[in-house]
Formats: C-alpha cells, sequence, structure tokens
C-alpha cells in the first residue's frame, strides 16, 4: 500500500498528526482480537506483525490447529502487558485427528433440544486447555469460540463451570458476542447487521453474560466486526470506521487477517483486512474518533 493514496480511510483522517495515536489517553479504550491463530503460518505472520504494530491487543488460538505450535513459540516472545493470548476453543472444525463436534447449526440444534452430552464438550475443552498451557507455559489470557459456540446451551455451561474449577481467583476474561444497539435496531437493513443480529440471539449473547459476570468474570461489554468477509479494501475501511464510531470502552472488535492467500473460504476476506489493519493511516484514524487499543485484561472498569 506504498506511494498511493490509502484506499481504506478518507482523505481528513490521513492529514491528522504523525503521531502514533494507539498510546494516547482517550475517552474509548477497545479490545482489538485476531481469531484463528495457528490455524496456518499466514495467519500467524499476519497476527504477529499487527500485534507488533500494536494495532491488535488479543490474540485468540486454535490449540488443535497445524501452526498452533509455532505460533505459540513467536507468541512466547510478546510481552503479556500488552497482548493477550487466549484460547479460540474449537468445535466445529477438524483438525486430523480431533473430529469436531457437529457443524455450528447442527450444535444449535443439539444444545436447545438438550441432546449434546455436556462429557464431550468438557473432554474437548480440557485437551484444548492442556495444549494451549504446554506450549503458552502460562494460563489463556481469554476464552472465546470458533463460530461463538461456547455461548449456547449446554457448553456455556461446561466452559464455566471448567474455567471456574479449573483458575478459581484467576478467571480469564470471556468473549460475550453481543451486538451494538445500531444492528439490532437495524437488522433488517443490510446483511452484516443481520448477521450480528443473528450471532447475538442464535447462540444467546445474554444468558452468557449474565451466567458469566454473576460467577465472577470479566467479559466485554459488545462485539464489534461482525459481517460477511466480502468488503473490499475501501469497503472494509469504511465498516472499520463505523465500528470504531460504534465502540465504546470495553468493546471488542474481532478481525480475521492473513498475510497472504490461505486456500480456506474467507481468504480474500482475511487478505483485505490485514491490508486495512496495517495501513499506515489507521492510527491517525484512531486519534481522529478518539479511540485506544488496549488488552481487555487492562479494561475492567470498563467491562463493569
Amino acid at each position: 500500500m506504498k506511494n498511493k493514496q490509502p484506499a481504506c480511510f478518507d482523505l481528513e483522517a490521513c492529514r491528522a498528526s504523525p503521531d502514533d495515536g494507539l498510546s494516547a489517553r482517550s475517552a474509548r479504550a477497545i479490545a482489538v482480537c485476531v481469531d484463528d491463530f495457528g490455524l496456518n503460518t499466514s495467519i500467524n505472520a499476519a497476527a504477529l506483525h499487527l500485534a507488533e504494530m500494536r494495532r491488535v491487543s488479543a490474540l485468540s488460538a486454535m490449540t488443535q490447529a497445524p501452526e498452533w505450535e509455532d505460533g505459540a513459540a513467536r507468541a512466547r516472545c510478546m510481552d503479556s502487558r500488552r497482548i493477550d493470548v487466549g484460547l479460540h476453543f474449537n468445535l466445529t472444525q477438524s483438525f486430523g485427528g480431533a473430529p469436531a463436534l457437529g457443524s455450528v447449526q447442527t450444535l444449535v440444534a443439539a444444545t436447545h433440544l438438550r441432546l449434546l452430552p455436556k462429557r464431550l464438550v468438557r473432554e474437548a475443552l480440557l485437551r484444548q486447555l492442556d495444549a494451549f498451557e504446554e506450549q503458552m507455559f502460562s494460563v489463556p489470557a481469554h476464552v472465546d469460540s470458533h463460530e461463538h459456540v461456547h455461548h449456547l446451551p449446554v457448553i456455556r455451561d461446561v466452559v464455566l463451570d471448567v474455567l471456574l474449577r479449573r483458575y478459581g481467583s484467576a478467571l480469564p476474561w470471556v468473549r460475550v458476542s453481543a451486538a451494538p444497539a445500531s444492528s439490532l435496531a437495524g437488522s433488517f437493513r443490510s446483511a452484516d447487521e443481520r448477521k450480528a443480529w443473528l450471532i447475538d440471539h442464535l447462540v444467546g449473547a445474554e444468558p452468557f453474560r449474565r451466567r458469566a459476570r454473576s460467577l465472577g468474570f470479566v467479559a466485554n461489554r459488545r462485539l464489534l466486526g461482525v459481517y460477511g468477509f466480502d468488503a473490499t479494501e475501501s469497503g472494509y475501511g469504511f465498516l472499520l470506521r463505523k465500528w470504531l464510531r460504534q465502540a465504546r470502552s470495553g468493546d471488542l472488535l474481532m478481525c480475521h487477517p492473513a498475510s497472504s492467500a490461505v486456500g480456506d473460504v474467507i481468504s480474500r476476506g482475511r487478505r483485505v483486512e490485514f491490508a486495512v489493519w496495517s495501513d499506515p493511516h489507521l492510527p491517525h484514524l484512531l486519534r481522529e474518533l478518539g479511540v485506544r487499543i488496549a488488552p481487555m485484561s487492562t479494561l475492567r472498569a470498563a467491562t463493569a
């Protein structure tokens, strides 16, 4: 993206001060998390590069994935005061000898009908937590899940019970996939807003939040970053500006960047996201909008 006008953000943002804008005091502090860390080398490279640039403040790891061990070896070298590394609990994607429990649609049905055995969920979670600790030499800073399945009935009970028993008073923070009010109010206006509304309601974000907080867990306020992975760079830049305008302290913005083609169904979207998040003018946009990126583990007051 060098030597050309940025495709991502408008020119007013680009004329701002050259200050990096990421560590300045501001009214709104949010966390930005890269999902699917460990899935492949391209995602790992993008995540670690953006972490070094201080564009993201959390990495969410798939510990069954083929490049998890290599990613963990590099993630261990990062300053834990600047970046949260946590578990992206997976039940829906198969990896070699680790079969999935089903598609997200299957799990929605099975959990609401109470047909999913808790034992299977517990065993999967314990294996993935063990794999995280074995490679990171530390407990996860947070726990969320692939395709938001940790909110579902049965699964949420197991997740919260296991984390409470395993980590006691040093609980990781947990992700709540609650949509912004604008997405809820405008749920029939755009595909992206409908998707945010469905994630919030179909998997049960609010019941999960209430249960988690009653047990003493810290959680983000709302989830930003939901869209169809079909945007151009300028389109994703427009969405990012919208999310940052919507953001309140304690919100979490998820992203899925990769530095090159990765061969999965959202490969193009991953490359677009990486281009926008690594854009040299992003700090100016953050400064213009009064947003600071910080680890969720440091934002406990904002999430209360």
